[in-house]
């Protein structure tokens, strides 16, 4: 009986951990867009990334994205970033929608999350100019 009773304690604390960090994509996107750091928004990024900067948009590995991301915010030396918008799709995948600004003018900023594996990873993340 105790072995069932721990199960069920270890499932519920697996799937509160997987809510959790699901829902904190984008607080810590966001944090890390503000600071310039490339990496730390990589840490969310799944295997492919589709990248888009005004209008040059390729689908990157995790590893060029993080490359492509860090060269394009290492451009300033402001950064800024308030959500304007977010929401959840049908199927469960997330977007937010906000503005970066920057000493070089302000950007507008989606960001498409969804679930691979269990675990929430940046599909896309754009920037187009405003």
């Amino acid at each position: 009986m105790k072995l069932s009773k721990l199960s069920a304690v270890f499932i519920f604390s697996l799937l509160f951990s997987l809510l959790v960090q699901a829902q904190e994509v984008i607080p810590s996107v966001a944090a890390a867009l503000k600071s310039g750091n490339a990496a730390q928004i990589a840490k969310n990024f799944d295997k492919r990334v589709d990248i888009t900067i005004d209008d040059n948009a390729d689908n990157y590995s995790n590893t060029q994205a993080e490359m492509i991301l860090k060269g394009f915010l290492g451009k300033f030396s402001f950064r800024d970033f308030t959500v304007i918008h977010k929401g959840t799709s049908p199927d469960g995948a997330q977007y937010t929608i906000g503005s970066l600004k920057t000493n070089a003018g302000s950007y507008r900023t989606y960001i498409y999350v969804k679930k691979s594996g269990g675990v929430q990873f940046i599909q896309e993340i754009r920037f187009e100019k405003e």
